[in-house]
């Protein structure tokens, strides 16, 4: 689009926030695929609230007359690039612990809110499954690795680089799977076109039926999984991430809504139980999952 615009004398691109209530919205990322100090100069895009953008719309496609709207945008730059970290902790395996099972979520958020359910829960999920896992009292036979992923929304910068760190650690990984769609409860785990899984998660996570969670085909786009499974080779892992309760992910992420009340504890101990269990039985797994290449 901005390409699109660029001689056209456009001074800015307008967006409507999608969300009802007078919410905002927030995204971003470097669409030319380099780091800011390459990108090039694209039109600036404004998220608007939906009401002030159907407003505008109404005004501007009216028969007669013109629309013009004044618009005042102030940035504050600093220096770069900064240095960001992932957060990575692990309980070593007791039989296989040069074989992993990754489970983790991102750690950073978009600062229209304080960012609980985008991705605090996810995080906190991690974060209590790693406590579950080392209180109870029986170690796994392959290391379960927890990571909290940073620069996941400017463009799943802190999976790459984890990828790219732990590149000869790839064949012996055998799944990583992650929280990110808020703050509901776990409903299922897809199996993000690895259908050679399927019938193994099936098979070894059965008691997650009464956690009212079920094993599928489906797939979830958009988060750090992906940046195990799209490589396409024998290296690839598979991929997963949860699919959950809306409770309102929509309406509160990237929003000024975005805030601590939102969290639902039982939801978010529910998905720690999910996590806890599915790591613990995948690294018991007699050997890694099956590395179908993923479908496009």
């Amino acid at each position: 689009m901005s390409e699109f615009f660029r001689n056209e004398g456009v001074a800015c691109t307008l967006m409507d926030s999608g969300k009802p209530h007078g919410l905002l919205n927030m995204s971003g990322g470097w669409a030319r695929g380099g780091d800011r100090q390459n990108t090039g100069e694209p039109i600036p895009q404004l998220y608007v609230t939906h009401d002030h953008y159907a407003m505008l719309y109404r005004l501007a496609t009216r028969k007669e007359g013109t629309t013009k709207a004044e618009l005042e945008i102030t940035n504050k730059f600093v220096p770069g690039p900064i240095a960001v970290y992932n957060t990575v902790g692990e309980i070593k395996g007791s039989e296989k612990p040069d074989e992993f099972v990754v489970v983790g979520a991102h750690l950073d958020s978009w600062d229209l809110g304080t960012g609980t359910t985008d991705n605090g829960t996810g995080s906190s999920v991690v974060l209590e499954a790693a406590r579950l896992l080392s209180k109870c009292g029986v170690k796994p036979k392959r290391t379960i690795r927890f990571v909290l992923f940073t620069g996941e929304e400017e463009g799943l910068y802190g999976s790459k680089e984890y990828v790219k760190a732990h590149k000869a650690e790839l064949p012996k990984t055998s799944m990583a799977l992650v929280h990110d769609t808020g703050t509901g409860k776990v409903t299922a785990i897809g199996v993000q076109g690895f259908k050679a899984s399927l019938p193994i998660l099936q098979k070894e996570l059965v008691g997650l039926k009464q956690l009212g969670v079920d094993i599928n085909e489906g797939s979830v786009n958009g988060s750090d999984h992906q940046s195990f499974g799209r490589a396409n080779s024998p290296d690839s892992v598979p991929g997963f991430a949860f699919q959950q309760d809306g409770a309102e992910y929509r309406l509160t992420h990237h929003s000024q809504s975005d805030t601590f009340d939102k969290a639902r504890p039982d939801d978010l101990k529910q998905g720690a139980e999910v996590m806890a269990i599915t790591a613990m039985r995948i690294a018991n797994l007699p050997t890694l999952l099956p590395r179908q290449p993923v479908e496009e």
